[in-house]
């Protein structure tokens, strides 16, 4: 019996979470209220309450389903050891399915960002842990010589995830003014951009050892 009731449990907050995410899509987060909520999914405003104390704990729970960190860290985990240009080949293809999966919200949730401060608090949440992720794994490439030692690691991060932020974006808000780019060769053509300027050169390691001798 208690299993029955959490499997119900778990249904109603995931019907809760799926309308909140769906109208905030549609209306924004400011202008969507815990009565439109409530309205949707044909329970009381109550009930929303029951399981989620505010708006900002609805959206923090709906960014926490899509488990990105997560899926990052799992990435980077990987015992096969890919290189540098196959794991972050890896990870922005995953940051832009996510996207393209939910682009009305993704793009809302683009746009509140600028403008409100209480949304920008959740989604730098996320961003920072991200952030976090891809500056040890660095580091660790920095200690065995994969990167180069001067590479600035959270600068690398903030322009990895901005980029392929502003590359959904164009896809949907400024195409057919722009030529419409296959998100594979744009991922192809970061990555390599950006790897092959984070990796050791031997004529610039012979000049620094030569300026330190």
């Amino acid at each position: 019996m208690k299993r029955q009731t959490r499997l119900h449990r778990d249904d109603r907050r995931g019907q809760i979470l799926e309308a909140a995410m769906r109208l905030f899509a549609e209306k924004g987060f400011d202008r969507t209220t815990v009565d439109d909520i409530a309205d949707a999914c044909g329970v009381a405003p109550g009930l929303i309450y029951h399981y989620f104390d505010s708006k900002t704990a609805l959206l923090r729970a709906i960014l926490q389903r899509y488990r990105f960190p997560e899926m990052v860290a799992a990435i980077l985990r990987r015992s096969q050891k890919p290189t540098l240009e196959e794991t972050l080949t890896e990870i922005a293809h995953a940051y832009l399915a996510m996207l393209y999966e939910n682009a009305p919200f993704a793009l809302m949730l683009r746009s509140e960002v600028e403008r409100n401060p209480e949304v920008a608090r959740v989604v730098g949440v996320v961003a920072k842990t991200v952030k976090e992720l891809i500056c040890r794994y660095l580091a660790r490439q920095k200690r065995a010589g994969v990167v180069r030692k001067d590479v600035d690691a959270e600068v690398f991060a903030r322009v990895f995830f901005s980029t392929l932020m502003e590359f959904f974006i164009a896809q949907h808000r400024l195409t057919p003014i722009l030529h419409r780019l296959p998100p594979k060769r744009f991922v192809r053509g970061l990555v390599r951009l950006l790897v092959y300027g984070m990796l050791p050169h031997p004529s610039a390691e012979r000049q620094e050892g030569g300026q330190r001798s």
